[in-house]
């Protein structure tokens, strides 16, 4: 591939070792019933507008501290700007700006302390494959410079908070467009980074799942040393890797997993960047370290995002169809005790690359990309917000 710039990532072109593409209607329902019949659309179908951010953000991090607020850290807010400024949300209040980081940061990653009043964020595709991190402090509203660097610049890789209180950061692609397996662990007593073993082979735009024992974590997927979609994943095991016991059904990246009540994960959509989709679900089993297909989704979606809700069911939010460069808007819930998908509300605006965060009462699903312009190849960023009532 040659070396990855920031532009170039967003629509990394993977040869895809399985060209199966899925023939599931993408058709956008928020269009069909809003056409200018004279019917009234009922809006208990579709989520609720909440406020907007301040910047239009795609390719950002969002998690919830322990003070109930929603930090928003980076992203892009257009084809030219990587953002350092970051927001935060509250029910009560809506959005407002809050410190700044050290770094402008995309294609980043954003991990929760074991207290969830701290945040370490990791790497950036622009300025390329960033090396720095930096830490977050929800008591005193600052952001920290790791007291090392990373041992490698890395974006689009992985990370996830172990029982032991460390992170594991893993995979990702650096400044040359080498894909990594390398992996390195944060300690926050020393604020500093240590090597750990690679992964069995290089990674980005993976999914790293941590699993019931919190010191497991899977990988799923992503493009590999090639560019290439892999069907293969892996297990983080007290320092080492290992292959699970078969592959996924699918090769993805671009796709999303979530970790059920049952300590299964359940995995789906993902595509390649270019011209293939997936509705394709799978889940992983923790007993037997295997794959086993589920019902597809309704509809073929990309860098989308599953939430758990305390149902115990999933909801599927947006996502893009690379097929047809559509966004659906129709959002679909997996029941795992079925293991089949059903459609509900509908987003007020399909979109991708966004993130949805669990709340006491809600989903709030927050900015991406809202539109596609198909003779001049942009996407358009938004600030909208909306909430899926639980």
């Amino acid at each position: 591939m040659g070396s990855i710039t920031a532009a170039v990532l967003l629509l990394i072109k993977f040869r895809a070792k399985d060209t199966t593409t899925d023939t599931e209607d993408s058709t956008d329902i928020s269009s069909i019933t809003s056409t200018s019949t004279g019917t009234t659309i009922d809006l208990s179908l579709y989520w609720t507008s909440d406020e907007s951010l301040i910047y239009k953000r795609s390719n950002h991090e969002a998690a919830l501290l322990a003070n109930g607020k929603i930090i928003v850290s980076g992203g892009r807010s257009n084809s030219n700007t990587i953002i350092q400024t970051c927001e935060f949300y509250s029910s009560s209040t809506g959005w407002w700006a809050g410190s700044v980081m050290k770094n402008p940061r995309y294609y980043h990653t954003l991990t929760l302390f074991e207290n969830n009043t701290k945040a370490l964020a990791t790497g950036s595709a622009q300025p390329a494959a960033q090396q720095t991190a930096e830490v977050y402090d929800s008591t005193n509203d600052t952001w920290t410079s790791t007291s090392t660097n990373m041992l490698n610049g890395r974006s689009a890789h992985g990370a996830a908070l172990l029982k032991n209180e460390q992170i594991l950061i893993m995979g990702g692609v650096n400044s040359l467009g080498s894909v990594l397996s390398n992996a390195e662990l944060y300690t926050p007593s020393s604020n500093s980074f240590t090597q750990t073993n690679s992964m069995n082979i290089g990674r980005l735009l993976f999914t790293s799942t941590l699993l019931n024992d919190r010191s497991t974590v899977l990988v799923t997927g992503g493009g590999d040393t090639n560019y290439r979609m892999t069907a293969t994943a892996e297990l983080y095991i007290s320092g080492s890797w290992i292959y699970t016991n078969n592959n996924m059904i699918q090769p993805r990246a671009y796709h999303s997993a979530v970790l059920l009540n049952d300590g299964n994960v359940l995995i789906a959509g993902g595509g390649n960047g270019n011209l293939i989709s997936f509705s394709t679900a799978e889940i992983y089993n923790s007993t037997t370290r295997t794959f086993t297909p589920v019902q597809p989704m309704k509809y073929r979606r990309a860098a989308f995002t599953l939430t758990l809700l305390p149902s115990g069911k999933v909801l599927a939010t947006g996502g893009i169809d690379w097929l047809t460069y559509t966004f659906p808007a129709t959002c679909e819930l997996y029941d795992p005790i079925t293991q089949t998908w059903s459609t509900t509300q509908i987003l007020n605006n399909g979109r991708t690359f966004h993130q949805s965060v669990l709340l006491n009462d809600s989903v709030l699903t927050i900015g991406g990309y809202t539109s596609f312009n198909i003779f001049a190849l942009t996407y358009e960023q938004s600030a909208t917000c909306e909430k899926y009532k639980l």
